[in-house]
């Protein structure tokens, strides 16, 4: 039966009663302590405003005055029911009413070591099984003790036809599976086995006219996640799947296959010419020398076409070396983080060419005194391409390095009337390409220099901010620069009530020999003078001025915002 067509036929009153008892948070619902939640609670906002616009220079790019209503409640039933709705009218566009329809709900229903799973929800049993896809069913986590069972039962998406003069068409089937998960420990220590079947209906199932055709697919996948705690300073974890993927379904099976597991995979899914198996995994080893010195040690390999029908999406065809310390030093005054890492694809050598990358990265905070502190980072990409199936050409090889240098000074004080932040920021980003032959096109280096300070009134409750920024952007086709400054103010005034913020800032640029100048000033005033009334104001004003004029007209723009809400 059609969802859409079954609920126009229910009354207005009866419809919205159905929806306050099957509309849920997309979270876990706690039923423990239901018996002292509030029965019924309703909040929201409710505003009026109105907003009038002018440009000049530019075609104005919405209507000279305008006014509207809005409203956002949420209906709660013992604080584990939630139902929202949103208006908004505008005189200038349709009104939109939305609130909860059948189309998507769910609730997780929790009491004490038992969570249920009903309506649409999603699961998370490994990262190469079932990964948070979301599924139209139910299921169960249970935890009594240091047991950790789950399982699950639902449809994962619904039977579609393709329709040529719709262009987001996608032709689908019916997929449905199941997932199970059984295991034992804490989530500091434990060892969970799961196994996730899913596949497409084919009850309707026709053999496909073009080889373009959709055909039904199949999925099981056996998936080992553990971390153990082999000493109270070594920590061991691991996270696997074989995954078995059949294609077409609706291909002949292989009767005459043989081998370890086989008679398993034949009793769940459908094994035919189309279907292959491939594995994925990552393992990591982590070590405390101290407690303010650590290391780990990760490998992470995933085949090529590896896939789960249990999540989104998957990288797959590489594999990475990966290595990560920390320390805390000198009484936690400085602290060190480093990571190093090597990944590499084609894996199966099917590829024409086979990309290597190395990826390292260093980062320290060194807090001087109470005042004065410095932030440092590093950080280096390379990646090379070398030959697989075919010879590489030279003038398409891919050998880049990518450089990323931060240099962060600070420093802030708070005494009984002031406060004072001011910190300096150096950024430098160099693309070294190392093919002389495409070096002139991609080779870039970008500097960003940006000094901001703040300065609080705390017995006036004044702040005021500066801020300056100079950025260049040069390679061998052409050269940008730009200046920025910016000043602001804020205060609050009346024991709180009223506060107001205003923000201005300059901007002048210079890309391709095109001088360009951008003035902004905004300027908000809020007065709350009852706690659940606010009275706000806001007016922005925007010149833009260029030299050239066919790169970009120059014009001006002002708009303003005037606005009651009311709290509930």
């Amino acid at each position: 039966m059609n969802t859409s067509s079954f609920l126009s036929k229910i009354p207005t009153v009866i419809r919205l009663a159905l929806l306050l008892l099957l509309s849920f948070h997309a979270t876990a619902q706690d039923f423990t302590n239901i018996k002292n939640a509030k029965p019924f609670s309703i909040n929201g906002n409710i505003g009026v405003n109105s907003v009038f616009y002018n440009a000049s220079g530019i075609n104005n790019r919405q209507a000279p005055f305008s006014y509207g209503f809005s409203a956002n409640a949420t209906a709660s039933l013992y604080g584990v029911v939630s139902l929202p709705f949103s208006f908004v009218w505008y005189n200038q566009q349709q009104s939109n009413f939305n609130y909860p329809t059948f189309n998507r709900f769910g609730i997780s229903p929790k009491y004490k070591w038992i969570t249920g799973h009903f309506g649409h929800r999603s699961m998370r049993f490994s990262e190469y099984t079932l990964n948070g896809h979301t599924f139209l069913g139910a299921g169960v986590d249970l935890t009594p003790g240091k047991f950790r069972l789950s399982a699950m039962y639902g449809k994962f998406n619904q039977n579609s036809e393709y329709d040529p003069y719709k262009a987001d068409s996608i032709p689908r089937f019916t997929r449905r599976g199941w997932a199970v998960k059984a295991g034992y420990g804490t989530e500091k220590s434990f060892v969970d086995v799961s196994l996730l079947r899913i596949g497409d209906d084919t009850k309707n199932y026709r053999p496909p006219v073009k080889p373009t055709d959709r055909t039904p697919v199949e999925n099981l996948a056996v998936g080992l996640t553990s971390r153990l705690s082999i000493t109270q300073k070594l920590i061991f974890s691991f996270d696997g799947s074989v995954s078995v993927l059949t294609k077409n379904a609706g291909d002949p099976d292989l009767l005459n296959l043989k081998g370890f597991g086989s008679s398993f995979v034949k009793s769940l899914i459908t094994f035919n010419m189309s279907s292959a198996y491939f594995t994925a995994f990552k393992t990591s080893l982590a070590y405390r020398f101290t407690d303010r010195v650590g290391a780990a040690v990760e490998y992470r390999r995933i085949d090529p076409e590896y896939q789960s029908l249990g999540a989104y999406f998957c990288n797959n065809d590489l594999a990475v070396y990966s290595f990560n310390a920390d320390a805390r030093l000198l009484e936690n005054k400085l602290m060190l983080r480093g990571s190093l890492g090597i990944q590499r694809d084609n894996l199966g050598n099917t590829k024409k060419h086979t990309s290597g990358r190395t990826v390292g990265s260093l980062a320290g905070t060194y807090n001087i005194d109470q005042n004065w502190g410095v932030d440092v980072n590093y950080s280096n990409l390379s990646t090379n391409q070398r030959s697989g199936r075919s010879p590489l050409i030279d003038s398409l090889r891919l050998f880049q390095v990518n450089h990323n240098f931060t240099l962060m000074p600070r420093y802030s004080k708070v005494t009984a009337t002031n406060s004072h932040f001011v910190m300096l920021n150096f950024s430098r980003m160099k693309l070294d390409d190392k093919n002389k032959r495409t070096a002139q096109q991609t080779e870039t280096k970008t500097s960003i220099i940006a000094l901001n300070y703040s300065l609080g009134f705390l017995q006036s409750r004044t702040n005021l901010t500066f801020g300056v920024n100079y950025t260049t952007l040069a390679n061998n086709m052409y050269e940008g620069k730009m200046i920025s400054g910016s000043l602001g103010a804020a205060k609050s005034m009346l024991k709180d009530k009223m506060s107001l913020n205003w923000t201005n800032t300059l901007m002048l640029n210079k890309v391709g020999g095109n001088d360009g100048t951008t003035f902004n000033s905004y300027l908000a005033a809020t007065y709350r003078p009852l706690p659940k009334h606010a009275f706000s104001l806001g007016m922005n004003y925007i010149k833009n001025t260029y030299s050239n004029k066919e790169y970009a007209p120059s014009y001006n723009e002002i708009r303003g915002d005037i606005r009651y809400g009311y709290s509930f």
